[in-house]
């Protein structure tokens, strides 16, 4: 019962993280609409921006020390799951429209099972293939329905960089479980962000140095702190947690929900409407999740 109550804490917490992220690309992209900030910018108001904040609640957490033979993991924890998956994520959102960028992070939970099967030997049930196809075509039936009714449409260029940046966040999620469970959140959280911003920091210095801070207005000023308190350093935290006790698959499979949530934002700011594309969509991606997420029986095994 209690381990039961723990994963349905886990499963809550882990939405609260993809709502936070599901939000982000349309406020990014609202953001950078004008020029004068940029996603190399973007990237550096997330990185460093989380790392203080990280670094701010860490007296309030049990000290920890990392342990030697686990600094190089760390290294490359930060760079796929930080360095390059936001450097990508936020170039991508430059160059292509938010509702791209939403749909194309359900490409993770398919890179994750692949890699998860490759190195992990995890379990390739008809069931958990079955969710995963269920909740692409939610996706799919979504940005489809959304083109119809006259979205904006993005750009190749954009979207393959999206689409690497889940590549990266799949690696991180897959090789990496062990050390996650190891240490505490926010003390994970505070190295693998500074880490990052330190190792990102050539190719964003000399953008920030000569940024025209004076002409920022409310959408940069709104937008870039909505992408650095609730787009990186709230919902990376609520990951992490939620996976301390969820496998890879089911976190990831959690991305099907960001194309959800900018529709559901869209309809309630009046600038999209209900239709039976997005209620189908809406039920797929649900369905599928819930068929990723549920323990296999040993029939399935």
């Amino acid at each position: 019962m209690a381990e039961v109550q723990t994963k349905g804490r886990a499963h809550l917490i882990t939405l609260g993280a993809f709502l936070c992220f599901g939000l982000m690309s349309p406020l990014c992209k609202w953001a950078m609409e004008s020029g004068i900030i940029t996603g190399v910018s973007m990237t550096c108001f997330r990185l460093c921006g989380a790392a203080a904040l990280f670094w701010l609640i860490s007296p309030l957490v049990p000290r920890q020390k990392i342990d030697a033979g686990d600094w190089k993991h760390l290294v490359i924890m930060s760079l796929c799951g930080m360095g390059i998956n936001q450097f990508c994520y936020v170039l991508g959102v430059q160059h292509t429209s938010p509702t791209n960028a939403c749909v194309i992070t359900t490409s993770t939970p398919v890179f994750t099972f692949i890699l998860s099967a490759l190195f992990l030997h995890a379990a390739v049930t008809t069931r958990k293939v079955g969710g995963l196809t269920i909740a692409a075509t939610g996706a799919l039936i979504l940005i489809l329905g959304s083109q119809m009714q006259g979205g904006r449409s993005g750009s190749p260029l954009g979207d393959s960089i999206c689409l690497f940046s889940q590549l990266s966040a799949s690696c991180y999620f897959v090789f990496f479980s062990g050390v996650i469970r190891k240490y505490h959140p926010v003390v994970l959280m505070r190295w693998l962000f500074l880490i990052s911003a330190v190792l990102t920091a050539p190719f964003w210095l000399h953008e920030i140095s000569t940024l025209p801070w004076g002409q920022l207005g409310m959408p940069e000023i709104l937008g870039s702190a909505y992408v650095v308190f609730f787009g990186s350093f709230v919902s990376y935290l609520l990951m992490i947690m939620g996976q301390r006790h969820l496998e890879p698959a089911t976190v990831a499979a959690y991305n099907y929900i960001q194309p959800v949530i900018a529709a559901t934002v869209g309809i309630l700011l009046g600038v999209d409407e209900l239709s039976w594309q997005k209620i189908v969509a809406v039920l797929c991606i649900a369905a599928g999740v819930w068929a990723i997420s549920r323990k296999s029986t040993p029939a399935e095994a």
